[in-house]
């Protein structure tokens, strides 16, 4: 079963993906600065990765939390730059995603560094337990 944290990321992260596939739409029809080539391709790389990445924490990948890093950076840059055009729903969806990104990985990390703790505590306390030439 997915925790809450992990499955509150990938709703999100499916979230943006799909407004991006429609705000690419919608800039092209709107033309001027929203159809830029730097501007589509932004929302592109957005919406590409947020797919894949939502993919690979759905089956719980190895790469996840790495992807889930560069994700939240480029919602975050996404999100800036709907913010200038006045694209402020697609704006407030890749913000929403980089956040649920940040949460999640912020969460793996932690209890990493607690198991390291744990990890570290045993292999001192063992050590303490030994005595010489035993």
């Amino acid at each position: 079963m997915t925790d809450p944290i992990r499955q509150n990321a990938i709703n999100h992260l499916l979230g943006a993906h799909r407004r991006s596939e429609h705000q690419i739409r919608e800039s092209l029809d709107l033309g001027g600065e929203h159809a830029t080539a730097h501007h589509i391709q932004t929302l592109t790389d957005c919406s590409d990765l947020c797919r894949v990445t939502g993919d690979l924490l759905d089956r719980h990948s190895e790469w996840a939390l790495q992807l889930c890093e560069l994700t939240a950076r480029v919602c975050t840059d996404t999100a800036e730059r709907c913010d200038r055009l006045g694209e402020s729903v697609c704006a407030a969806v890749c913000r929403a995603a980089a956040d649920a990104c940040t949460v999640y990985t912020e969460q793996v990390r932690t209890a990493a560094e607690a198991e390291l703790l744990r990890d570290d505590e045993w292999l001192h306390n063992g050590s303490e337990r030994l005595a010489p030439g035993q």
